[in-house]
């Protein structure tokens, strides 16, 4: 696994797949290789839309028809390609266990299958189908609890050649849109609630204020593992029973969105695990009074 991240950040590539999930199928195709010691990588839709994102070092920058083009800071591109691909696996080996389910074909190459389960099975798995020449990602499945393909990502064709670094190296000559500016809070944003027991491995993130009319705002404050992410939304709903026939339950590919009153607030989870996991965060998420310095939930 380890060997896979390292040649999916340092080596020279091109990866020709598709990204399936509940929104269909998008064509893709992405460039990968170190120029300078930098890595530089274009990632093209081969659809339609022909929507192009292209890193430089740190900067990552979007280019859309129609829309103004802009630049974020980033590590990596995260769009379209697996997150298990960039993890720090020693790390993930806390909470995760690494199964090796065997050697297999991806067309004519030879590769090793790996399965990715929690082990507290409070989330979703992954299978990585791994090339075992090249360790490049041919195929990554994520499953949900019924062990149903939420989202896949399938190399149709990969390539290792020195043109790749002659294309990709011509990018550093193009001026980049500038890079978009996101404010920080200039002070700490200190909530009335908190979320008492957190699944394993996840931490806090950043929490955020989001205005929903003239004087109200939404409170929300984001978690990940570094494999998967969740946020908790709390906000006045005047609604002082905590009626179980008012909860809202829906998923949306890997997303889960799960909504319900607690005194007096509207709770809502929206995030990449399994509706059984959001269910738990109902006893685990509750609003203390600062005054009195108790909590509860």
């Amino acid at each position: 696994m380890q060997k896979m991240g390292n040649t999916t950040q340092t080596a020279t590539y091109e990866l020709s797949f598709i990204n399936i999930n509940s929104q269909g199928i998008v064509p893709i195709r992405y460039r990968h290789a170190l120029v300078d010691g930098k890595p530089v990588a274009q990632l093209m839709q081969m659809d339609s839309t022909r929507r192009e994102i292209v890193q430089r070092g740190n900067e990552i920058s979007y280019f859309e028809p129609g829309l103004d083009a802009f630049s974020l800071r980033n590590e990596h591109i995260v769009d379209y390609l697996p997150a298990i691909i960039y993890q720090n696996f020693a790390e993930l080996a806390e909470y995760y266990n690494f199964i090796d389910a065997g050697r297999t074909h991806i067309g004519d190459i030879p590769s090793r299958v790996v399965r990715v389960l929690s082990k507290n099975n409070d989330r979703y798995e992954y299978v990585l189908f791994i090339d075992e020449e090249r360790y490049l990602p041919l195929r990554v499945d994520l499953l949900d609890k019924n062990n149903d393909v939420i989202e896949q990502f399938r190399v149709i064709t990969a390539n290792q050649n020195k043109e790749i670094i002659s294309e990709l190296d011509s990018l550093n000559k193009v001026n980049m849109p500038p890079l978009l500016l996101i404010p920080k809070a200039t002070q700490a944003l200190n909530y009335n609630w908190r979320v008492t027991t957190l699944p394993e491995g996840f931490k806090e993130v950043k929490r955020s204020n989001h205005q929903i009319a003239e004087n109200e705002f939404s409170q929300s404050i984001l978690y990940s593992d570094g494999l998967f992410d969740f946020s908790i939304y709390v906000n006045k709903s005047g609604q002082q029973l905590n009626s179980p026939e008012r909860d809202k339950a829906l998923r949306y590919g890997r997303n889960t969105i799960y909504t319900y009153d607690k005194d007096g607030n509207e709770i809502t989870f929206i995030g990449q695990l399994p509706f059984i996991t959001a269910q738990k965060n109902r006893q685990q998420c509750g609003v203390y009074q600062k005054v009195k310095g108790i909590s509860y939930g």
